[in-house]
Formats: structure tokens, sequence, C-alpha cells
């Protein structure tokens, strides 16, 4: 055989394996974030190989690897490849998952930092729309017609935080009063879509952030999907593990 005709070959060879991995239901899973049925742990994967099975007043709710979520009522019996058939992998959506079941995703904490003593703990930080983090670089969605509102940083406790347009440098500042964890956008900073902001809070590095605007709420089943389209990581994180520690045990 010519060396050409071999190396044609392996080339061949090559891309028929590259063709079976990229299809392998083990790249292709599905990742389960709400489940009514105390035997099946929310944050499993099933392979499309596996068989998914619903009893009768039970549910799931599934995130597939186009990237859409979605809930499937019992009684339910058949493969998890018919959830997905005929979608497109949504590698973004996958990879960023995986982080999270894996890392249990970005943290606030400062490292290094300790809480004092009498400083209650506090819970981790819900899922919203109009809730800017401060202790956290990156792209925030919020909705137009929201008010936002910045959320304290956790460890250490903050009291004030500033805001200054990386654009036009105007500057506001906020004060979170006693007892709560949310106060208000600064009014003298325009929330523009797009803007780029730095959040400065004494005693921790300073954050910058990105504000997506939409105009209204994707539904349900694509928040997911455009959280991550607009780089919202700490949205798409907090969103997940709202879902899974809502999950019955």
């Amino acid at each position: 055989m010519k060396i050409d005709s071999i190396v044609l070959a392996v080339a061949a060879l090559a891309a028929a394996l590259w063709a079976l991995v990229a299809s392998s239901p083990a790249l292709a899973q599905v990742y389960v974030i709400e489940w009514t049925v105390a035997d099946i742990k929310v944050g499993v994967q099933l392979a499309t190989a596996d068989r998914l099975v619903i009893p009768a007043g039970a549910s799931n709710r599934a995130v597939l690897p186009s990237g859409k979520s979605q809930t499937i009522k019992g009684p339910y019996s058949g493969p998890v490849a018919d959830l997905s058939k005929g979608q497109e992998v949504n590698e973004g959506v996958v990879a960023w998952l995986k982080n999270l079941m894996q890392t249990g995703g970005a943290s606030e904490a400062t490292p290094g930092a300790t809480r004092s003593a009498g400083v209650p703990a506090r819970s981790p930080p819900r899922f919203s729309w109009s809730n800017i983090p401060t202790s956290s670089d990156g792209s925030v969605c919020i909705l137009q017609a929201s008010k936002p509102q910045l959320a304290r940083a956790p460890v250490p406790v903050a009291q004030r935080v500033a805001v200054v347009d990386a654009e036009s440098a105007a500057r506001g500042e906020a004060e979170w009063p006693a007892g709560t964890d949310l106060v208000a956008w600064p009014a003298g900073v325009g929330v523009r879509a797009g803007g780029t902001y730095y959040l400065l809070v004494e005693g921790r590095p300073r954050r910058q952030l990105r504000l997506e605007l939409l105009p209204q709420p994707p539904a349900d089943d694509d928040v997911l999907a455009e959280l991550q389209r607009r780089g919202c990581r700490y949205q798409f994180d907090a969103f997940v593990r709202e879902k899974l520690a809502a999950a019955k045990p």
C-alpha cells in the first residue's frame, strides 16, 4: 500500500472514531435538578442509554443536553434518549452544569476570611432577576422593569458599597440597613444595557460586573440556556442550587 493511501486510511479511521465518540451517550448526559421520589438523588447524571421510570404522582425535572429543562410527570417509562431526541448539544450549558455538580460552583467567600463571633451564618444567595452580588465578578442578568438591588457581601459582613460606572465615571454609594442584605442601586449611577461597573467594598477586592438587561424573563425551561448565553454564571449557579435544595429528599 502506498504511503498516501495509508495516510488517507488513517485519517478516515480517525474521523470515524471522532464521530463515534461525539455521538456517544456518555457525552450527552441529562442532569436531574428536581425529583419527588425519595430513592432518586438530585444532581445525578443520566446517560442517554439509561431508562427513566417515574411512578404515578411523581415528577422529574431535568436539564437536557440542549440546555433546556423539562418536567416529566409520572407515570412514565422510557429511555433517556427519547427526551433529547433530535436536539443539538448546548456545550456551554453542559460544561457549566458539569462544573457546578463537581465543584459546587463559584463561592463568594474571600480566602482566609473568617466570620466574627456573634455574626449569624448567612443563607446561600437566592436566584433573582434584580439582585446584584457585590462580591463576584462577571455578567449579571436583570430585568429592565426591575429595581436593581445590591446584595451584601457575605464574609466579612460589609456595611457600604460604592458603584462606579467604568465609562462615565459616575459614582454613587449605598449603605445596607441593619438586619438586611439588600440595598437599592445608587440613584446617581445609571443602569445601562451592557454597561461595565466597578463595585468597591472596604476590605474586599474591587469587583467588576457587566449588566445584561432583559426586556422580559425567558420561559422557565429556557432560563439556564439564556443565562449561559449571556454569561450570567452567578445566577446560573444560584438557579440550579435553589432547585437542588428545594427538591424533596
